[in-house]
C-alpha cells in the first residue's frame, strides 16, 4: 500500500476535487453528473490525469416527484441501472417510509427533484480516509437546492452482499451529520437511504486540494 501511494505523489501535479454535469440528450430536465478526485499536472490544467475516486448519479427536476407509476419518471430511472430502478420503486411503492424517515406529510408537497447517488468508486491505494463522505458532500454542494430529494442504496462492491455489510455501510454514510441521511426501513429496504439537501452546504474543513498525508 505504501509503495502505491508513493507512486501516486510522486507522478507530479496535484490532486483535487471537480464536479462534472452533462445534459442527459432526451431528457433536458435531467443532468448526469461524476465528482472526481483527479490528478492534475502542473503544467496541463485543463488536462487531468489519473482519477482516484469517483461518484456518479443523476438529477432529475421536473419540478414534480412519482406519486404513482408515473412514466416519465419510471424511463428515467430504468434506463440507468438496476439499483436506480429500485429507488423508483421505493419513492413510489414505499413513500410512507421516506415520509416517516424524512419527517415530512407528503413527499409531493415538499419536493420537485430527486438526485440518485447511484454508484461510488475509490482507488484500493487510497481506501480508509473518508474519501466515500467526501465526494458526497461534494456532491451536496453542487446539486443542493430547494425540494431536492436524494436517495441512495449504501451497497459494498460484490453481487451478494449480506444484509449485515448493507447496514454497516449505511451506518458509515450516516455518520457524516452535514449529509443528513435517514434509514427507509433498516427491516424492510437495508441499505437505503433518503436525504433532503435542501442548500449547497459548504463544509469549511473540504478544501479545493487533497493531500495524501
Amino acid at each position: 500500500m505504501d509503495d502505491i501511494e508513493d507512486d501516486i505523489e510522486d507522478d507530479g501535479g496535484y490532486l483535487a476535487f471537480d464536479t462534472r454535469f452533462r445534459k442527459c440528450p432526451d431528457e433536458p430536465n435531467v443532468l448526469e453528473w461524476t465528482v472526481g478526485l483527479r490528478r492534475y499536472r502542473d503544467d496541463a490544467q485543463d488536462d487531468p490525469g489519473t482519477l482516484l475516486a469517483s461518484l456518479t448519479g443523476f438529477l432529475a427536476q421536473p419540478g414534480y416527484v412519482p406519486v404513482d407509476h408515473d412514466d416519465w419518471y419510471f424511463d428515467v430511472f430504468d434506463m440507468r441501472s438496476q439499483h436506480a430502478l429500485q429507488a423508483f420503486h421505493i419513492l413510489v411503492d414505499d413513500a410512507a417510509l421516506v415520509e416517516k424517515a424524512l419527517k415530512v406529510s407528503s413527499l409531493s408537497d415538499d419536493f420537485g427533484a430527486i438526485a440518485h447517488l447511484d454508484r461510488m468508486w475509490v482507488d484500493p491505494a487510497v481506501r480508509g480516509r473518508g474519501l466515500g463522505l467526501r465526494l458526497m458532500r461534494e456532491a451536496q454542494h453542487a446539486l443542493g437546492r430547494y425540494g431536492l430529494l436524494v436517495i441512495l442504496k449504501a451497497h459494498p462492491d460484490g453481487d451478494k452482499v449480506p444484509n449485515t455489510a448493507l447496514l454497516k455501510l449505511a451506518a458509515y454514510y450516516q455518520s457524516d451529520k452535514q449529509l443528513g441521511f435517514k434509514a427507509v426501513s433498516k427491516r424492510m429496504r437495508p441499505g437505503w437511504l433518503v436525504g433532503s439537501w435542501e442548500e449547497p452546504v459548504v463544509n469549511a474543513d473540504d478544501t479545493t486540494f487533497y493531500y495524501l498525508d
